[in-house]
């Protein structure tokens, strides 16, 4: 197997040096030791440009003949996305907050819709008692529904107070998340998703 590599430093390599991984990486003349060399070095190269070769080259014909191709790939992307100061570990604990306040939103929102379903079932039954109110019935049958009625708008009153509550929560938090995500500076952290941050973990991390 190709020997392992220290990482590398992303200033020793020019464009030219990427054009040139990219030229053996898709060429038939290349040995597999050659592209087994190249992608050990792109996998240990945290750079975007070292990343989007990898990548491509996982979509290549001659992709199976580096069985270990998935592990530079993670790899590579773990050493690129670690912080290398106090500023991008900040951006980086922030964007973690911020896609975990995102699921407490979504959360939320699965919360509001069962209140406006239990909402729209209550005020069904409300309806129903409000008629039934209406037809001919005994002295006993009347006090009933009367007292089901009160009991219901109360329902209905805390329930709905809940769900605004709910909602108010939902937009307070959209607006905290907004700034957390807007204060997240560093460049190759801009557009990453949630499970681009599966293998970064901080002490303390729960």
């Amino acid at each position: 197997m190709t020997q392992h590599k220290d990482i590398q430093d992303p200033k020793k390599f020019s464009e030219a040096h990427y054009r040139y991984f990219e030229a053996k990486l898709f060429s038939k003349e290349t040995s597999k030791e050659e592209l087994e060399d190249i992608c050990m070095t792109l996998g240990h190269l945290p750079t975007k440009e070292a990343q989007d070769l990898l990548e491509k080259f996982k979509q290549s014909e001659r992709a199976k003949e580096v069985e270990w191709l998935e592990c530079a790939i993670d790899e590579g992307k773990f050493h690129y996305l670690c912080s290398n100061n106090e500023k991008e570990e900040r951006d980086m604990i922030a964007l973690k907050l911020y896609f975990r306040k995102e699921d407490e939103i979504v959360e939320l929102m699965g919360k509001c819709q069962i209140l406006e379903f239990r909402l729209q079932q209550y005020n069904i039954e409300l309806d129903a008692l409000t008629e039934l109110q209406k037809e001919k019935l005994s002295v006993s049958e009347k006090e009933d529904i009367k007292y089901r009625i009160l009991a219901l708008k109360d329902i209905i009153a805390i329930e709905q107070s809940k769900l605004e509550e709910t909602n108010t929560d939902i937009e307070m938090m959209g607006k905290i998340n907004k700034k957390i995500k807007k204060s997240v500076t560093t460049e190759r952290y801009q557009n990453l998703q949630f499970w681009d941050l599966n293998e970064i973990h901080f002490d303390g991390e729960e």
